[in-house]
Formats: C-alpha cells, sequence, structure tokens
C-alpha cells in the first residue's frame, strides 16, 4: 500500500487513440499562443465540447457495463481536452464545467466497490499510468476522493499525495483549473474537527494544511497568467485573470467553513499564514482581491480579535493597491458588529479600536505617498490625495458610529489630515474630486456634533484648503444641518463662530472668481442663510437681540446683492422679541418677582428701522411691505400698553416711510396699483393715529391712485381708496360718496373711447351695494337703481361691438351674478335685509 503514496509522475503507459503527447514538463518553455479571433474561439470550443460529448457517452456505456477499463479510457480521452492553451479563460471554464459535471458519474461509479470490484488501492495506483499528466491528475483526485470515502486509508495521506502530484501542472490556466477541481472533489473529504475523517484519517492541521497548500499553489499559478502571450495583450489578459479570482477565493471560503476554525486557531495559525502568503506575493490584483476576501469570508468576532494583525499586513501592502475599499469594508463590518450585537460591546469596553485604526492608518495612508514625482520643469507634482482622503472619511464615519459625539476624536482625525495637506498642498487650492473628498470628511461628523465641530481647533484649519466652490459645499451642509435638525442658536459665541465659518455665504471672498454665478443657485444659498436667524433662541431676551444684531452685522457684510435675501428674516426675527417683551411685562404687573430685561419695545423699533432703511436702497418693493408690517405691529404694541398713543409716533413714522419709499422709488405703474391695494389694507387696519395724520396718510394714498397712468387702474385704485373712509379708524360716509362718484366719472369717460372697459361699470355696481350694505348713509338705493341700468347699457353695447365682444361677454357673466345677488336680497328670509332692497327695480 504505501507505493502508491509515492509522488511516482509515472511515463506514457498508453495514449489517445487519436494520438496523444507525452509528460507535460514544468513548466512549458513554449506554451501555444492563445487564438486571437472570437470565431476561432467558438469554433475551438464547439470542436473540443463535441470530442467531450462524444467521450462521456462512451464513458457512461462502460459505467453502465461496470467496464472499469474502458471508463477510465474514455475519461482520459474526455479530460485530454482540457490540456489545450488555445481557448480563453472564459471558453475554457465552460469546457471545464462540462468536463466536471460528466466526471461526477465516474466518482459516484468509483465509491460503489460492488459496481467495479477493485480494491481502491489497485485502482488508486492504476490511474497514475494515464499516458499525459493532466488526464492522470484529474483522475487521481476523482479516485481519491472516493479511496478516502471507503475508510481505507487515512485521509490526511491521500490528500497531502494528491496536492503533492498536483504540482506537476504548472501551466497557470491549467493548473488553476485542476486546482479548483481538486478543491471541489475533497471539500467533503478533510479531517476536520468532528467528521468522520477525524482520528486516524488525521486532524484539524491536516485538514487546514490540505486547503492552505492549495490555496497558495492556486494563487502562484493565478498570478502567473499575466506573464502569458505578448506585452500588448496585457490588460485583456488581466481582465481574463480577474474573472477568474473566484477559483482562488474559493479556498478561503472552505477554510473560513472549516469547523475547526475556531477563534484561538485563526489567531494563532490561520491568519498569520495568510496575511504573510498574501503579502509575499507581491501582485496588485493578488493582493487587492485577497485582502477583501480575508475580511468578507471571516467572522467579525475575528476581526476584532486580530485587528492589529490585519492593519499590519495592510501596511505592508504593495504601494499600489487601493486600500480605500479594503480599509472600508472592515470598518463597516465592524462598525455593525461592535454597535449591534452583545459581543461587539463588550469587545469595544476592551479594546481601543480608534488608537488602533489610528495608528496604522497612519502607515498606509503614508505608503501611497512618496512625495510626488517630479513633473514637468523641476517643480514637484502634486500627489494623489483622493484615496488618503477618502480612506480618512470612512474613519470618520466609523469614528462617528462607534464613539457618537466624542469631538476629541474626530478633532484628531481632522488634524491628520491638515498636517498631510500642510504638507502636500497650498491653502485655498483644493478643489474638484479631492476638494470633495475633503467637503466629504468635513461634513461627515456634522450630522452628530453640529455646532459641536465650531470648537474643534483643527476644524477651521482643514476648511482653509479648500478652494471657494468647495467651502461653501462644507457651509450649506453645516446650514442644512442646523435648519432641517432644528438646532437653536443659543449663544452670541455660537453667532459669530457660526457665521465666520459660513463667510464663503455670505460675503464676497478675495479669491472668488470674477465670473457670473448661476442666479438660481445664488438665491437658493442666500434663502439657506436666510433661514438662521429663525435658529436664535434663548430664554434671555437681552442675549437673543444681541444675537439679531450680531446677525445683522455679519449679513450687511454681503453687499447690496444679498441683503434683499437675508435681511427680511431678521425683521421678523426682531419682531418676534416685542409679544415676548410684552408677556414679561404682563408678567411683572401680575406680581411676578422677575428681572426686567433691558431692552424696550422702542429699541426694538428703532433697529426694524435701522434695519429696514438698509434695505430699502436695493429692494424698495420688500422694504415697503416691511415697512406696513412694522406700523401694523406698532399698533398693536400701542393697544396692548394700556396707554393709548404711546406708540403712535412710531408707527406714523414707520407709515409715512412707506409712503416715502412708494413715492420716490416705486416708479412701474403696475407696481403701484398693487401696492395700493396693501396700503390700504393696511391703514384700515390702524387705529392708533392721530385724526389728523390718518387723514393725511390716507389723502395721499387716495391721490396717488387718483394719479395712476391708466384710467381703467385710476377707476379701481380710487374705488379701493374709498375704504379708508369707512373702517374702524374712520366713518366718513360723505368721503365715500364722494371717491365713489370720482370713479364713476373716470369710468365714463373711459368706457367711451374703450367699451371692452364696460367691466369698470359693474365693479362699481358691487362697491355701491357693498356700501349700501354696511349702513353707509350718502349711499341710496337709487344709486343702484341707476348704476343696474347703466351697467345693462355699457355692457349691452359693448356685445354689439365686434371689437369689445369678448371682454362685453365676460362684463355680462359678471353682472348677471351680481343681479342674482340682489334678486336673493329681496326675497331675503330676513324681513329687515328685504325690506331695505323693497325699492330696487329688476327686470325678469
Amino acid at each position: 500500500k504505501a507505493r502508491c503514496f509515492e509522488p511516482l509522475l509515472r511515463g506514457a503507459s498508453r495514449r489517445r487513440s487519436s494520438g496523444g503527447s507525452t509528460n507535460e514538463h514544468w513548466p512549458p518553455l513554449r506554451p501555444a499562443a492563445m487564438s486571437a479571433y472570437p470565431e476561432d474561439q467558438a469554433r475551438l470550443l464547439d470542436e473540443a465540447s463535441a470530442i467531450v460529448k462524444e467521450q462521456a457517452h462512451y464513458l457512461k456505456r462502460a459505467i453502465q457495463d461496470n467496464n472499469t477499463r474502458d471508463a477510465l479510457k474514455h475519461a482520459s480521452n474526455m479530460i485530454c481536452e482540457l490540456r489545450t492553451s488555445q481557448l480563453s479563460p472564459k471558453n475554457y471554464y465552460e469546457l471545464y464545467m462540462m468536463v466536471f459535471q460528466e466526471m461526477q458519474h465516474l466518482h459516484g461509479y468509483f465509491e460503489d466497490k460492488t459496481r467495479h470490484g477493485r480494491k481502491m488501492v489497485d485502482l488508486y495506483e492504476s490511474v497514475q499510468h494515464a499516458g499525459n499528466i493532466l488526464p492522470r491528475l484529474y483522475l487521481l483526485a476523482t479516485v481519491g476522493s472516493a479511496y478516502i470515502k471507503t475508510g481505507d486509508a487515512p485521509a490526511k495521506d491521500i490528500l497531502k499525495d494528491v496536492s503533492e502530484l498536483c504540482k506537476g501542472v504548472q501551466h497557470p490556466l491549467r493548473g488553476l483549473f485542476l486546482r479548483y477541481y481538486l478543491s471541489q472533489m475533497m471539500k467533503n473529504k478533510l479531517p476536520d474537527l468532528g467528521s468522520e475523517y477525524e482520528g486516524e484519517g488525521g486532524t484539524m492541521e491536516d485538514a487546514f494544511d490540505f486547503v492552505f497548500s492549495n490555496f497558495e499553489e492556486s494563487n502562484r499559478l493565478w498570478v502567473r497568467m499575466q506573464h502569458q502571450g505578448p506585452a500588448r495583450d496585457k490588460a485583456k489578459r488581466e481582465k481574463e485573470r480577474h474573472d477568474l479570482r473566484v477559483l482562488v477565493g474559493g479556498n478561503l471560503v472552505r477554510l473560513s467553513q472549516l469547523d475547526g476554525m475556531k477563534v484561538d486557531y485563526y489567531c494563532a495559525t490561520a491568519l498569520p499564514r495568510i496575511l504573510d502568503h498574501i503579502t509575499s506575493v507581491k501582485d496588485l490584483m493578488s493582493q487587492q482581491y485577497l485582502f477583501e476576501s480575508v475580511t468578507l469570508v471571516f467572522p467579525d468576532e475575528f476581526h476584532i480579535l486580530t485587528l492589529e494583525q490585519l492593519l499590519m499586513a495592510y501596511a505592508k501592502a504593495h504601494p499600489g493597491v487601493d486600500m480605500k475599499p479594503i480599509v472600508v469594508a472592515l470598518m463597516n463590518r465592524l462598525s455593525k458588529f461592535l454597535t449591534e450585537t452583545e459581543t461587539g460591546r463588550e469587545a469595544i469596553a476592551n479594546t481601543d479600536v480608534f488608537t488602533m485604526f489610528r495608528t496604522h492608518l497612519s502607515s498606509i495612508i503614508e505608503r501611497n505617498l512618496p512625495g510626488g514625482a517630479a513633473a514637468a520643469g523641476g517643480e514637484q507634482a502634486l500627489p494623489d490625495l483622493k484615496p488618503c482622503l477618502e480612506i480618512q472619511a470612512a474613519f470618520m464615519a466609523f469614528t462617528n458610529s462607534l464613539y457618537p459625539g466624542n469631538i476629541g476624536y474626530v478633532d484628531l482625525i481632522l488634524g491628520s489630515m491638515a498636517d498631510l495637506l500642510r504638507r502636500n498642498c497650498t491653502i485655498g487650492s483644493l478643489g474638484g474630486e479631492t476638494g470633495g473628498q475633503v467637503v466629504e470628511l468635513l461634513t461627515g461628523p456634522l450630522k452628530s456634533l453640529s455646532l459641536s465641530v465650531l470648537d474643534m481647533e483643527h476644524y477651521p484649519t482643514l476648511l482653509e484648503f479648500l478652494d471657494l466652490s468647495c467651502r461653501k459645499d462644507v457651509a450649506q451642509a453645516m446650514v442644512k444641518i442646523i435648519t432641517e435638525d432644528n438646532h437653536p442658536l443659543s449663544s452670541l459665541e455660537s453667532v459669530n463662530s457660526l457665521f465666520r465659518f459660513i463667510s464663503s455665504l455670505i460675503r464676497d471672498e478675495a479669491d472668488a472668481a470674477p465670473v457670473r454665478e448661476d442666479k438660481e443657485t445664488f438665491e437658493k444659498e442666500q434663502q439657506l442663510v436666510a433661514k438662521l436667524p429663525h435658529q436664535i433662541r434663548s430664554d434671555d431676551i437681552d442675549e437673543c437681540f444681541q444675537m439679531v444684531t450680531a446677525v445683522r452685522g455679519f449679513f450687511g457684510q454681503g453687499g447690496p446683492k444679498r441683503l434683499c435675501y437675508t435681511l427680511p428674516s431678521v425683521f421678523y426675527t426682531s419682531m418676534s422679541l416685542l409679544p415676548r417683551l410684552r408677556a414679561v411685562e404682563a408678567r411683572r404687573q401680575a406680581g411676578e418677582e422677575i428681572p426686567a430685561p433691558v431692552l424696550t419695545a422702542k429699541k426694538v423699533f428703532q433697529f426694524i428701522h435701522k434695519t429696514i432703511t438698509a434695505l430699502q436702497q436695493n429692494s424698495a418693493e420688500i422694504s415697503l411691505n416691511l415697512w406696513l408690517v412694522a406700523a401694523g405691529a406698532a399698533d398693536k404694541a400701542d393697544a396692548a400698553s394700556g396707554n393709548p398713543g404711546s406708540f403712535e409716533a412710531i408707527c406714523y413714522e414707520f407709515l409715512t416711510q412707506a409712503m416715502m419709499c412708494f413715492e420716490d422709488e416705486i416708479t412701474e405703474t403696475s407696481k403701484q396699483f398693487q401696492l395700493i391695494f396693501t396700503l390700504v389694507g393696511t391703514l384700515t387696519q390702524i387705529t392708533c393715529l392721530e385724526p389728523e395724520n390718518y387723514d393725511a396718510l390716507s389723502q395721499k394714498i387716495t391721490q396717488k391712485g387718483a394719479r395712476l397712468l391708466k384710467k381703467h387702474l385710476q377707476c379701481r385704485a380710487v374705488a379701493t381708496c374709498s375704504h379708508l373712509f369707512w373702517c374702524d379708524a374712520k366713518r366718513e360716509g360723505k368721503r365715500v360718496l364722494e371717491c365713489l362718484q370720482k370713479c364713476l366719472k373716470i369710468a365714463d369717460a373711459h368706457v367711451q373711447s374703450d367699451p371692452s372697459a364696460a367691466g369698470l361699470w359693474v365693479d362699481m355696481l358691487d362697491k355701491y351695494i357693498y356700501y349700501y350694505e354696511v349702513g353707509v348713509e350718502e349711499v341710496q338705493i337709487g344709486f343702484v337703481q341707476s348704476l343696474v341700468n347703466l351697467c345693462e347699457e355699457h355692457v349691452s353695447f359693448a356685445e354689439k361691438d365686434s371689437a369689445s365682444a369678448e371682454a362685453g361677454a365676460k362684463a355680462r357673466a359678471h353682472l348677471k351674478e351680481t343681479i342674482g345677488y340682489l334678486r336673493s336680497c329681496k326675497k331675503c328670509s330676513d324681513p329687515e335685509v328685504a325690506s331695505r332692497w323693497a325699492d330696487l327695480v329688476i327686470d325678469a
């Protein structure tokens, strides 16, 4: 029996019926070139597949007849097709799968001793007489698997023997697939812990040695594939080699599945040997793939206990290996394990994961920074910092997940990156993808730390290396976090720090390029910044006012183009202090012993006055509306003060400023027309003004309405101004009637020249009906009756005129609705209402 375990590479005792070659020597000096033409590949694969199918047919027939000799012969002939060097790896894999499936029939036949009637030792020896080494070893692996199954020989001996014999094939592609076949055939025949083959068949050490040896040999063959063929096809070969990586990684998967792969064994034996092999093979693709595979296939508990070993191995990797996906994958797995499992939480309590990562990441990053290659002109080229920054950004996210709120750890990471940038670039130079990575690094801790990042030593330092565009990205991220997550600005120091940090958004920076900025982008930036004043919150009203004042100072640095977006929010934030002041005063009057704030309502109104004045030169329309809002606030303050007239002067000042703004700044007729409605609407709600002040303002507004350039606008504006004389502050029917009569004169003159304006008569009818209903004595039912008749006359005329027919139809529809309303008033169930309209005559 002993002789069958001697690794003998026997000579050619048989040949294929179609002819065959002798032993395949190691390594082949001139491997046949792979065909470069796709049509040749298809033809070659079809020819080989046809032979495989033919020999498989004869193989199955021999198995049915229990003819071992013929079965081995046809199996050998079938396997010989795998000796080709002309197929691409992809097509070779297809051919291999066909052979593998057919060989399973032979394997099942060998396992059934009642069919072939031979001793396994004799069968094991006989297959070693195959004429070519490749069929010989495929058959040996097949018989060896069945041999182990019978238990006639120790598994460890057969595993070692077959593994050593397989070294006889050193052609990279053929050898790699042979190793893969060996792994597949022996995966359930290992003397693993608790398996049926443990004991006399071997131990866990033997199982590990077999799989690890197969892994080493597979990796070496895989690496050597890059040297097969001409240099011009190297890129193609690398892609094909990449597609075959699972043939190597499958061995690591099998190692991780061993029942005997316990934590102690992994830490002391398995991982050190695996890492030694990976780092010893100086191939980029191999190290990249195998480092990633180690992270993926072994449990997280193993990784946390061997973290030091892993990180040390990463530092020894080839400088060309992209460590980002490897390190990020490890961090992601550990983060989930350490934060979501009880075992992980215990591990993090006993292990300084942050310090371990930080120590080794420095060496991992430095290995990619040789100091920059010499550029043209003798200058030093800027090294590619993107991979380093990506790793640090991942480390930042990892740290925030493990140690949320730990500002010290975050600042240490930022400090490392600041040192790196200080050595390799200049202030304000980073942009593009590299700058984007720094932006990601800076925005990472914002979600969990918010304004606390401003207290860090290195956070502002790192920001200085970015160009303007990237600084704006970081600033916008900061503002979004504060506003969307509703973080309060509760101290003057935090406001000053924040606005200094986001200075790129609120003013023109020194390094701003003289290019035309996209208006939409600029508006979005300023609208975002304008949300910040609303985040000012403090129980101390005086402190709130100090913060609002500071914000206005920062916004004032932004220049005229920004003020129209930012100052309105400052205005409304300061307005919110007024009800708080009234509430404090009410509590003090109720007897509560609380300190009186230094701030007063009049100081707030002074602040508001200065704010709107600064805005008026750049945005008159917005300013006018703010003047009117401020006037309304002053009127409410006067009503709540208990001392009527105490805020009358302030209210009148705001209204006067609004009128001055209207007269001096608003020149477009359509805007003047719209703002008259706003002015009238505000003034009719004001009750604190002295009569002469009210009359002066209402007279000015009415005059402005009457002076509009277009007659139809004049008519409607004066009609609107009539409400100034019938409201809470004024009840003067005579002035109302004067306004309405002026409107009728304007309408009559305009409709005479333009019949399409007949709708003005219906508008005036609506006004007369309104004032008659609210009890203006000067407006009589007879006026309504006359207007109904005039409307009918003018609308009918407009309908008949082809030039004004469309406008006449609209006026008719309006008039119809108004007449319907009047009919409902005449038929009202309320006797008082019906009696007021009884004298009105409406045609059926």
